[in-house]
């Protein structure tokens, strides 16, 4: 199983209900650094009514369910590998049986 540690930055506004991850970090300092920054915004993209928090892969995964995984904003998640058919029993061909029964 894959234990790879990232740090989410994520908002949400008073409007909203769900919390948006807004970027993807490697270390938790960068991650803060990124959240810090985005709170001094001005003008149009401001974020004083919105909360902003930082959590990680594993705080995801029990906050949003243990299958979730960070994905870019606009991104389609990837498709599971496609499973291959079962294979049906074989069966003994037709003639086997009927000389058996003859």
């Amino acid at each position: 199983m894959n234990k790879k540690v990232y740090f989410c930055l994520a908002v949400r506004r008073h409007y909203e209900e769900n919390w948006r991850i807004i970027d993807k970090f490697d270390t938790l300092d960068q991650a803060q650094v990124a959240l810090d920054e985005r709170r001094s915004y001005e003008g149009v993209f401001n974020y004083d009514n919105a909360e902003l928090r930082i959590f990680s892969r594993e705080e995801g995964k029990l906050e949003f369910g243990p299958r979730w995984e960070y994905r870019p904003i606009g991104t389609q998640p990837t498709p599971a590998p496609a499973k291959k058919p079962a294979a049906k029993p074989r069966r003994p061909a037709a003639k086997a049986e009927a000389a058996k029964t003859e």
